[in-house]
Formats: C-alpha cells, structure tokens, sequence
C-alpha cells in the first residue's frame, strides 16, 4: 500500500510535497544549469530536459489533487516517460561537452521526480521506478560522458551517475514503508478494542422503546384516570379510545420499522435517508466505527442544526453504499484532527473510503455480509 492509501487525511498525502519538489527542481536545475553553461556543447537541449522534469513533477501535483483517483500506474506512466525522455535529451546534448559527470545535474532531478510521487506509490513501486531511473542514468552517463573518455573511467562514471538515483529511491522507499507500517500499526490498535458492543447497541434500542412507551403513557394515563373518576364510558370515550390506540399502533408499528441509526437521529441533528433498510444489516464492528463517528460530530458544539445527512443504499453485490454530508464550524486543520480517528477506525470496516474537503461529504461501502 501507498501511504496516500494508507492515511490519506495526513499532510504528507495532499499536493504539497509535489508542489515543494518541483519548485527546488526548477530552481535547482536552472541554478547547474547556468552555473555549467559555458561547459555545455548545448544548454537549449539542458533546459529541455529540465523543463520535461519540471513537468513531470506538475502532472504528478495535478493528478494528486482533490477530487481525484487515487494516484497509481496509470497516473505515473506519463511523468515517467517524461523523466526518461529528460535523461535521454540531456545525455545527448552533454555527448560533446567538457562537462565531468559529477557535476551532471539530471540524477538529482530524476531523485526529487522521484521523490515527489513517494506520497502516493507503495515501496514496491518506489523500486521499481527507481530501477528504471537508475538504468536510464546509467546509460545517459555512458552516452554523454564516457564517449570522450574523460578524467573517470567508464564503470565509475556510471557509478556516480547511478549513486544519486539509487539513493534517493531507498530513500522515497523507505519513506513509503515507515509511513505505511507505523499507520497500519495504528490502525490495528484502533480496530481492535471496539468500545461499543452488541450488547450496548441492544441496549440503546430498548432505552429508545422505554421513551417511546413512557411518551404513550402520558396520554393514555389522564384518559383512563379520568373515565375511572367517572365510572361509566360514553360515546366520546370510545371515540377517543380508538384513536388513542391507533395512535399506539402506529407508534409500536413505527418503532418496529425504526433502525438503530433512525433512533440515534431522534435525539441529535442528524437526517437519515435508508429506504432499504440497510442499517440494521452491518455488523457490530461497522455498526461502532460509524456510530462513533456520529456521535463524535453530534455531539461538538461546532455542528450546526440540522447539518448532518446520511443516505444509504443497496448495491447489485449485496452491499451498502454510504454518504454522510458534514457541516462543521471549524477550520479545516481542527476538522481533520477531529475526523481522523473515527476515519481510521471507520477504514477498519468499511470499502473505498473517500473524504471530499470541498464539499464536506464523507463516502464509502459496507461490504456484503457473507453467510
């Protein structure tokens, strides 16, 4: 897994370490670049190539950004080719040049490229990329710097255009594999001891049907106190009677019908769409990593009235599909500190768990319950 998969409320998962990346690339290359520009046979060709970098690391930053797929081969295939082309163009616009392969700027380039889709890809293809980098800078220093032979021989020209790339991959690797365990570690600790049981959720039902019943009593109690006070029962006292118990037996009937999310939204500010009735098929584990979630929001005196909406609805495969739309008055960091235990919790138990910012919804899947 990608860190980005793994948390992806953390800082480190949002376009900022692209954005930071290409900016030092820009500056970075176009500093050697000036710095070497009397070594070079052709500087266009540098720049080219520093601009194919450059570009790379934006479409990664572009790809990155809210309200898109999450970050993977396909969305790489494109920077990767660019910074294979960078390689190649600057190899052979340094074919002719006095430039020494130390003072090459392309492995660095090709490490922060690199570096900038780390957020978003699992070590395995940190590696995999940085192989391919690595192969591309060792055949750009054979070409570019090893044809005139110059002051390094060949297999140490290539070790030194190679050193670069090849640490900065076990780098971006490394990076990837400590983030990803050290939150799955985390996770595990948060879906483990779930606080709210079957037990506690059968006990929140009957306190529900207790208050349902006591509000009943109330008006049924003076009715028949009062036709005892009197001791004979009129017409308007079989009228009334009637009514009173279809009013019971709508109420009974209702309460039956009722699921344990449409009796947590009696007593909070929340609105609950569920016309299939898909609430009362999750499981313990699924039922307290959302309720918790609820509770959590309902109960912070930054939610507004009435701000709160979750719909439900049934998939072909059997299971349920979840949004729930969030209206808090709190900045966006103070938000995320407050969301992101319940979200770990709730990525525990659930599928294709997607937080949109701009838009304050939260969506996800329960999967089917296998019998």
């Amino acid at each position: 897994m990608s860190p980005q998969q793994t948390d992806p409320l953390s800082w480190f998962t949002k376009p900022l370490i692209p954005t930071v990346l290409t900016s030092t690339l820009l500056v970075y290359g176009a500093v050697a670049i000036v710095l070497t520009w009397n070594l070079l046979a052709n500087p266009l060709l540098e720049m080219l190539a520093l601009a194919l970098q450059v570009l790379a690391c934006v479409l990664v930053q572009r790809a990155t950004r809210p309200l898109r797929t999450p970050f993977g081969l396909r969305q790489a295939v494109l920077p990767l080719l660019l910074t294979l082309v960078s390689v190649l163009v600057s190899a052979v616009g340094n074919h002719d040049s006095i430039l020494l392969v130390q003072h090459w700027w392309v492995p660095v380039g090709v490490g922060l490229v690199l570096g900038s889709m780390s957020p978003y890809s699992s070590v395995r293809q940190l590696i995999g990329y940085g192989a391919i980098f690595t192969a591309a800078a060792t055949m750009g220093a054979w070409y570019g710097f090893i044809a005139s032979a110059r002051v390094w021989p060949p297999l140490s020209a290539m070790l030194i255009a190679a050193s670069g790339v090849v640490i900065a991959t076990a780098a971006c690797a490394i990076f990837s594999g400590v983030i990803v365990k050290s939150t799955q570690s985390l996770l595990t600790g948060a879906g483990t001891p779930q606080p709210v049981t079957e037990a506690a959720n059968e006990e929140a039902a009957r306190q529900v049907e207790r208050r349902t019943l006591a509000r009943l009593g109330t008006r049924v109690a003076p009715f028949l106190r009062d036709v005892a006070d009197r001791g004979t029962v009129t017409e308007e006292d079989r009228a009334l009677a009637g009514q009173l118990a279809r009013q019971l037996r709508a109420d009974l009937v209702s309460q039956a019908n009722r699921s344990w999310l449409d009796s947590l939204a009696l007593y909070g500010p929340i609105y609950v769409v569920d016309p299939d009735h898909r609430a009362d098929a999750m499981n313990t584990v699924q039922r307290a990593a959302l309720r918790g979630l609820l509770l959590a929001v309902m109960k912070n005196p930054a939610t507004r009235d009435g701000s709160l909406f979750i719909e439900l609805r049934s998939q072909d495969d059997g299971g349920t599909a979840v949004a729930l739309s969030l209206d808090l008055d709190l900045p966006e960091g103070r938000r995320t500190m407050m969301l992101a235990p319940y979200y770990l919790t709730l990525q525990t138990a659930v599928q294709e768990l997607s937080w949109d910012p701009a838009r304050e919804l939260l969506k996800f899947q329960f999967p089917a319950q296998r019998p």
